[in-house]
């Protein structure tokens, strides 16, 4: 049975795997409509460089259009792996302003929304993480397809029948780099399940958008790469795809890619997608969503006070929405959010203040090993930007890195002063610090950092960033992410304790509660709970390094002679890795 079908299959020449045109006029798009964006990685990070979305909104100025990414990383079409009752998204697609209760498992969860959103086109992102599973998964991925299409035709997201398109993933880039594959293999599934979403669109009669074929053309003429990895597009590379998208969709040209009426509104664009990544992607879901959120503490749980701060996230979303339609029609707009909903306060658990002690004075108590020296350097009475360090590290000109963290456990949505990653110039004789300056600024939960090149890499949940200074002014100045999908569904236990092995590779502990979720050029890479990740930020290699059941490893450390060392916090366990 199996050969009999595989063997074709391997027979066949390229031009056997043409994508049938299935799209007619194109997509037709409505006033007022609310678009949303489905499926894995390439869908998920085009809300941080938002050309499609800016080509959308040029060419429909009139429609005061509302669009919201539900894009996640290593998602397939029936696999939507989340931390504990994080809303699902069908929730999303189909969101009620005010409480709404749902039944997970056997636990009843309200989840609460300060804004309606009810989808009337869909624009899904299927078939990459599915590919990797070769010839050998077609036909299940082909019956999964058409299921979801069926279903989503006979869904009623709060505004009748959605309009759904189907996209294919793009094609591997050959980045023509010893450290990289050069994406022969995944070429090879990617078309072939490319061809399973035509059909299963020509089928059902729905709209297909064929990526694949173009983007590899893309590639092919590109005077540079386009994907960090081959994989996952840069701004540059989003820029170049973002015109193809749009032709096929709508069936005429996009604007020009050069019009100056594109920086504003782009620009209004990025802006609304950081309030929904915010809302969307809300680090802390353990304690807003899952079992602990419903501990009450003097008769308050986190559940009622954080469900408050995503209606608020919600409503501040819409308010930029208004922005957006005003820079689309190229009129000014300032955004409010004076009409945010309240957020009930909260008494302070512990009743009498606490006797925190100057580091000077602190000094007296303790006691260091033999041979070993304790002196106060600073605090956030000398420098005020030093609150709640989570993370130091020395570069190569001696300075001193600290990621500071004053929005613990999480930044709330009218937070002003967010976390950052400052470092302190120190004098020479004395070692203590004379200067600090704010490298990377409106930061959340920034958990650990590296040095790398001539800049740093940066934990903010769910993303590693690459931070960098280009123009010499001390402060970062570009930033790109080079890998997405680390959970943070308890910010105190994300990705932290960003170290150096000897080889280079740099490694990521990851606590208790998380769903973490990446994508790789090998193919999806996916762990449950407490887990060490091995990253080579030279080669994009990401692998579970120890993904054994830790609670909350937050020691990390390779000595003199190479030991890997691991420490869980919880109960101060230490493993050898």
């Amino acid at each position: 049975m199996h050969l009999r079908h595989f063997v074709p299959l391997i027979c066949l020449t390229a031009s056997a795997f043409a994508v049938p045109s299935v799209r007619a006029a194109g997509l037709e798009l409505k006033k007022g409509d609310h678009i949303a964006i489905t499926g894995s990685g390439l869908a998920d990070r085009q809300q941080h460089h938002a050309w499609l979305e800016t080509l959308i909104h040029r060419a429909y100025p009139d429609l005061d259009l509302t669009i919201r990414n539900l894009g996640f990383a290593t998602d397939e079409v029936n696999l939507h792996p989340r931390s504990d009752e994080v809303p699902t998204t069908e929730y999303f697609l189909n969101m009620n302003k005010g409480d709404t209760k749902v039944t997970v498992g056997k636990t009843d969860v309200v989840y609460k929304a300060g804004t309606d959103f009810h989808a009337t086109v869909i624009l899904a992102y299927w078939g990459f993480n599915e590919s990797f599973k070769g010839p050998a998964g077609l036909e299940d991925f082909r019956k999964n397809m058409d299921s979801y299409v069926k279903t989503t035709l006979a869904a009623n997201y709060g505004a009748g029948a959605p309009r759904l398109v189907l996209l294919s993933p793009i094609a591997h880039e050959n980045l023509k780099d010893a450290n990289f594959p050069d994406g022969s293999v995944n070429n090879q599934n990617l078309q072939l399940y490319t061809a399973i979403l035509a059909e299963v669109a020509a089928v059902n009669k729905v709209q297909f958008v064929d990526l694949y074929h173009p983007s590899l053309e893309m590639f092919s003429k590109a005077a540079k790469p386009l994907t960090i990895n081959g994989i996952h597009l840069t701004e540059e590379g989003d820029k170049a795809l973002a015109p193809l998208q749009f032709t096929a969709l709508f069936g005429k040209p996009a604007d020009s890619m050069d019009d100056s009426r594109l920086a504003p509104l782009r620009a209004a664009i990025l802006e609304k997608n950081v309030q929904w990544h915010h809302r969307y992607r809300t680090v802390d879901q353990y304690n807003i969503y899952g079992q602990r959120s419903r501990i009450k503490y003097e008769g308050v749980d986190n559940a009622t006070i954080l469900g408050e701060e995503m209606a608020q996230r919600d409503v501040k979303t819409a308010n930029r929405d208004l922005a957006v339609w005003a820079a689309a029609k190229g009129q000014p707009y300032t955004v409010k959010d004076d009409n945010l909903p309240p957020v009930s306060l909260t008494p302070p658990n512990l009743k009498n203040p606490v006797p925190y002690l100057d580091g000077e004075e602190a000094l007296a108590h303790v006691t260091a090993p033999e041979g070993c020296e304790v002196e106060f350097m600073a605090s956030e009475k000398t420098f005020p930007e030093l609150i709640n360090p989570v993370q130091m590290n020395f570069d190569t000109k001696g300075r001193l890195w600290v990621a500071v963290w004053p929005t613990y456990p999480e930044t709330t949505p009218t937070t002003t002063n967010f976390d950052k990653l400052i470092y302190f110039d120190l004098d020479p004789k004395t070692g203590k610090p004379v200067k600090c300056t704010t490298f990377l600024d409106g930061l959340n939960c920034p958990t650990g950092f590296q040095f790398y090149k001539d800049g740093v890499i940066v934990m903010q949940s769910p993303d590693l960033w690459f931070a960098r200074d280009t123009d010499g002014d001390g402060k970062a100045d570009t930033k790109e992410r080079i890998l997405h999908g680390l959970d943070a569904a308890d910010s105190h236990h994300e990705t932290n304790s960003i170290c150096y092995e000897p080889g280079g590779a740099i490694y990521l502990s990851d606590g208790v509660f998380h769903r973490t979720n990446v994508e790789t050029y090998s193919g999806p890479v996916r762990n449950v709970d407490g887990a060490i990740y091995r990253f080579e930020p030279g080669t994009s290699k990401f692998m579970r390094h120890a993904p054994y059941g830790f609670a909350n490893p937050h020691g990390r450390v390779f000595d003199y002679w190479g030991n890997d060392l691991i420490t869980d916090a919880t109960g101060n366990n230490t493993y050898f890795g």
